[in-house]
């Protein structure tokens, strides 16, 4: 068979298979009396479409994000109830995120700590966006943090909100490898007022508050 033969078979083929297509759309719609429904679930699937990608815009999962984790359990007692404050600085094109994040400081029962310049402990974030037509979307984060003794591994998962008038912090938990903690997490583009000032080792936040009046 030469080449111009086969080609037209081709054609041939593909033709034939657009018209059962065709036919097959066409008895569809005989049998619900009009194209009315085929017509409803097309508008519908683009008004769906609409709405994931107008208005689940990838702005709102970059740039710099501020987030307090507080643990409510871990292996390590110490831990229990201490707040952790880290800056994020996000890019994602709305499904994929990648970017960095800094631990800048502590708060336990007994002491509050800034981590200041080089003190600071970094991490890389990698992720995806659980982006949802009804509701909010989710940042799903996996974030590897190189601490003062060893590597750790964190998992933070933030619900994302897509109307925030009222309330402009995002919600979620996290789990770390380090002492098997896990808490909730609290996440927003404007630091905390609690965040910790200063090196205070072994000295409670009031205790540092009552010192500075």
């Amino acid at each position: 068979m030469s080449f111009c033969d086969t080609v037209l078979v081709t054609i041939s083929s593909i033709e034939d298979k657009v018209k059962i297509c065709l036919d097959a759309i066409h008895s569809f719609g005989n049998q619900s009396s009009n194209y009315g429904s085929l017509a409803a679930a097309i508008i519908v699937a683009v008004l769906l479409f609409a709405v994931r990608e107008f208005s689940i815009k990838a702005k709102n999962y970059s740039g710099i994000y501020y987030a307090v984790s507080t643990v409510e359990d871990t292996s390590y007692n110490p831990f229990r109830e201490m707040k952790m404050f880290h800056t994020l600085v996000l890019f994602s094109d709305g499904y994929v995120i990648s970017g960095t994040t800094e631990k800048t400081g502590d708060i336990d029962k007994i002491r509050s700590y800034e981590y200041e310049g080089s003190g600071k402990i970094r991490g890389e974030v990698s992720g995806r966006v659980e982006r949802n037509y009804f509701g909010s979307s989710v940042m799903n984060l996996h974030i590897v943090e190189q601490g003062k003794d060893r590597e750790s591994t964190s998992f933070m998962t933030i619900k994302v909100r897509r109307f925030r008038f009222l309330n402009p912090l995002s919600s979620g938990s996290f789990y770390s490898t380090a002492a098997r903690t896990k808490g909730s997490v609290l996440c927003g583009r404007e630091p905390f007022k609690e965040h910790p000032i200063g090196h205070v080792p072994f000295q409670s936040t009031a205790e540092s508050q009552s010192s500075n009046c």
